[in-house]
């Protein structure tokens, strides 16, 4: 089970990590070009991407189906691993678009090395009303005050609540913006007693390292500075996560994701079948729930609830926990730029929303929202503003050493054990956290200085 969340966030780190770039297509090499489509001109589109079937399977081929006379070619300089260097390979293959990290995007916005996309939404009238509010305005501000691309999926989390137990229990239900204390303040208002195979639990998550993490991500901490490569991992706002986690799972009150024996996935999942209150999930949850309607026998439905949340308790309308990992933006030398610009809002827009609600797996919310999916509505997982800041350090991080969050998992998890055993005392945890966080980060400080 650790291994497999281990898996789960190294996912997430390199799927920020393993970020191409994207495409476009048209006749206009200015900004002030004429506005409507270009993408049946005939031209070329050149795209630069990290792999050329990753990316026809993602995009070209749907787009092709759109825009059949388009050629696309795709310059993938790495072959099957990540681009390291964004300017050298668009200086070099001189791509029509591309498709950015938000740290890549946030330097080159900063050098104004793209292409100013509010001059092409106001020249087209194109339509922002019902894109993500708060990604548009972190894009912006990530961007130094001007908007130079689009995201068209933000992988974004709510809290899901059964409202039947909250009722059955007469505790308050959820609100907006509630803080991970507060969560699991109502988590403890549960009933902690019985076979963990029946039995009620109040927040379904896994152990006190991976809810840390959890807890960091939406505060937007970060346990080294990717500057300095100082370790941060015993501020007050870490220790307080140290200490909520920990106190939650001596407490009882999260079910740790436990396979049953013998149980199918659905089965046993303790939020699917109506034993835990609550859940912090993506869309792909309500997908779960549907498929355990139609998949698990004898199968009790229950009343559904989702709040925005959790909350940065800094900043109540914002949060930590939100993904971005392919910002689409034009060159400021681009060949075709009302191409790559029909390409955005292509796939920035409702038709290709249509089709991407009808496959079978959806993992993030698109960008550009809808009221509801699978029968249930969709409007807290855009409720918060996203903070790209953490993700964009910690995809810093990553690239000095692929091992610095599994490094730093290691001690925490060990660290919080002892915690949560009675075997060590809070401060005594945190001090060793950040010794031996730091230990890790003079050890590549050391490493780098003998290559040189």
């Amino acid at each position: 089970m650790k291994h497999n969340v281990v898996q789960k966030f190294m996912l997430v780190s390199l799927s920020v990590m393993f970020i191409g770039i994207s495409t476009g297509i048209s006749t206009g090499d200015q900004v002030s070009a004429s506005s409507g489509s270009q993408a049946d001109t005939g031209n070329t589109l050149k795209v630069l991407y990290w792999n050329s079937d990753d990316f026809n399977r993602t995009y070209g081929d749907l787009f092709r189906k759109k825009y059949p006379n388009t050629n696309i070619e795709v310059v993938a300089p790495g072959g099957m691993s990540a681009i390291t260097d964004y300017n050298a390979a668009i200086q070099k293959y001189s791509p029509d678009l591309v498709m950015l990290p938000p740290y890549q995007y946030k330097q080159m916005s900063n050098d104004k090395k793209l292409v100013d996309l509010e001059t092409l939404i106001q020249r087209d009238k194109y339509d922002t009303t019902t894109l993500y509010p708060g990604l548009l305005d972190e894009l912006k501000k990530q961007g130094g005050g001007t908007l130079y691309g689009l995201s068209p999926k933000a992988d974004s989390y709510a809290l899901l609540y059964n409202a039947d137990l909250f009722k059955k229990y007469n505790v308050k239900a959820p609100s907006d913006g509630m803080t991970w204390e507060e969560i699991l303040n109502l988590a403890k208002k549960f009933p902690t007693k019985g076979d963990k195979n029946s039995r009620i639990w109040g927040l379904s998550s896994f152990g006190s390292s991976n809810l840390v993490m959890d807890i960091a991500r939406t505060e937007g901490l970060t346990y080294i500075d990717p500057t300095t490569l100082k370790a941060t991992a015993n501020t007050t706002a870490w220790k307080n996560a140290y200490r909520i986690a920990s106190e939650a799972t001596k407490s009882g009150v999260l079910d740790e994701k436990v396979s049953l024996s013998g149980k199918s996935y659905l089965e046993s999942s303790s939020f699917n079948m109506g034993r835990s209150a609550m859940i912090v999930a993506s869309i792909s949850q309500l997908q779960s729930l549907q498929a355990a309607k139609s998949g698990v026998k004898n199968y009790k439905p229950f009343t559904l609830g989702i709040a925005a949340g959790p909350a940065d308790s800094k900043d109540r309308k914002s949060t930590g926990n939100v993904f971005i990992t392919e910002i689409f933006a034009i060159p400021a030398d681009a060949s075709h730029v009302d191409a790559a610009w029909d390409f955005i809002q292509y796939f920035n827009g409702d038709d290709y929303a249509n089709e991407y609600y009808k496959l079978p797996s959806i993992s993030a919310p698109l960008s550009r929202t809808i009221k509801e999916y699978s029968g249930y509505k969709l409007d807290a997982f855009y409720k918060l503003k996203p903070n790209l800041d953490s993700s964009i350090a910690g995809y810093v991080l990553m690239n000095k050493s692929p091992n610095f969050e599994l490094d730093f998992r290691s001690v925490l998890g060990k660290e919080l054990t002892k915690v949560v055993n009675g075997k060590k005392t809070l401060d005594k945890a945190t001090a060793a956290i950040q010794t031996q966080t730091q230990a890790v980060a003079n050890k590549l400080t050391g490493a780098q200085t003998a290559k040189k």
